[in-house]
């Protein structure tokens, strides 16, 4: 069985990317899935002087974590067309132990905000840099007007064409998983 490590580029206790991550995560039948909450992960904002005081052990617990995964589904929330400062603070970190975090293996990547974009563009820049991280992508996938386009008492995404479009992007990214 594969162990898939899952996770939201936010720090919101009530963010619709960890719902939409939920949604898609229950399509997934039976793999080992980790949870990860990365605003538990304690971590000062990245800076070289920061750096010099060393790793923070939080910092190598979620290495570990990263090391011992056999692929990624990330959903992370965009802020201004980018993915979220506190997305990038953590993998300033990553990178600092190991350029290449993700250690060539799949990433799945999703979005969704309350605007029609769905966070399309902070998708777009996470896949130009996902190779320099040592991620492998699969697919993105990104549910644009969020509180049009999801139940939340049911956790379903009510447009029947993006259900089945993040679906496939979930099988996808399995397949790939288990090649």
């Amino acid at each position: 069985m594969k162990k898939i490590l899952a996770f939201t580029g936010s720090n919101s206790k009530n963010s619709i990317n960890e719902k939409l991550m939920s949604t898609a995560l229950n399509t997934i039948p039976s793999e080992q899935i980790e949870r990860i909450v990365l605003s538990e992960v304690d971590l000062p904002i990245f800076s070289l002087q920061e750096e010099q005081k060393g790793f923070p052990e939080s910092l190598k617990e979620l290495f570990k974590q990263f090391s011992q995964a056999d692929g990624f589904i990330i959903s992370s929330p965009e802020h201004n067309g980018l993915p979220t400062a506190f997305l990038k603070n953590i993998i300033d970190w990553m990178s600092r132990i190991d350029q290449k975090f993700f250690g060539e293996k799949p990433v799945l990547l999703l979005s969704t905000s309350p605007g029609r974009n769905g966070g399309a563009s902070n998708l777009k820049v996470l896949e130009q840099l996902l190779p320099i991280w040592g991620g492998n992508l699969t697919g993105t996938f990104a549910l644009g007007s969020f509180s049009h386009s999801f139940d939340q008492d049911s956790m379903q995404i009510t447009d029947a064409k993006q259900a089945i479009k993040l679906e496939k992007s979930v099988q996808n990214f399995l397949q790939i998983l288990h090649s």
